[in-house]
């Protein structure tokens, strides 16, 4: 099951490095920002394609019947820093004990971008018919982000599991208060950047288009 986790770039959902200096800590805790903020851009761009047909084209001598919008340039940048950010977390989380968010990167491109396809596909809150094309990505596109979820979610709450028997077997919830507190800190801070950035992912591709 360790090589089966090992696949996906996000890295394990709980690390067990030795430690880290305060540089890996930094790109670390910035890797879920970036990421959510690049997914924010991706997610909000694609529905505007979408709204367009699912395809729009620039340049070249004919008359283009889709021409592409003027923030299209966001997609290959939030494409590289969402990649980006993906290598960094791969990289930092090596040496750091504790939860990695980032681990649930890989699921959540693919349902939130899945449910782009769920809406369209079946013109949930916009009218219209099915259109089958989507609707097929829609089931790819969940199938490969619940999939890896699963697999994911089991191996976190086994590892919470296993904290808290060690630290019932030495009399106390965890094996250090300090260690609960740190393990605690780092899951909620990811949290708070990974909503911030979403957040900030959204009003800026608000802010350009």
């Amino acid at each position: 099951m360790s090589g089966f986790r090992g696949a996906f770039i996000s890295g394990k959902p709980v690390g067990e490095g030795s430690g880290a200096e305060p540089g890996r800590w930094v790109l670390f805790m910035l890797s879920p920002f970036i990421f959510s903020f690049s997914l924010a851009c991706i997610y909000l761009g694609m529905r505007g394609v979408m709204r367009l047909g699912g395809f729009v084209a620039v340049g070249g001598p004919y008359e283009i019947a889709h021409p592409a919008p003027d923030w299209i340039w966001l997609f290959p940048l939030s494409s590289l820093l969402l990649i980006g950010s993906m290598f960094i977390s791969l990289f930092a989380a090596s040496r750091i004990n504790g939860p990695n968010i980032m681990a649930l990167s890989w699921s959540g491109l693919f349902i939130l971008l899945g449910w782009n396809f769920v809406q369209f596909g079946f013109g949930i809150g916009m009218g219209g018919g099915l259109a089958f094309g989507w609707v097929i990505c829609a089931v790819m596109f969940m199938l490969m982000g619940l999939i890896p979820l699963i697999f994911i979610l089991r191996s976190f709450f086994r590892s919470l599991r296993e904290r808290m028997n060690s630290g019932s077997a030495t009399g106390t919830r965890t094996p250090g208060a300090d260690r609960q507190l740190a393990w605690n800190t780092s899951l909620i801070l990811q949290v708070v950047l990974c909503g911030a950035g979403f957040w900030l992912g959204m009003t800026f591709f608000r802010a350009i288009t």
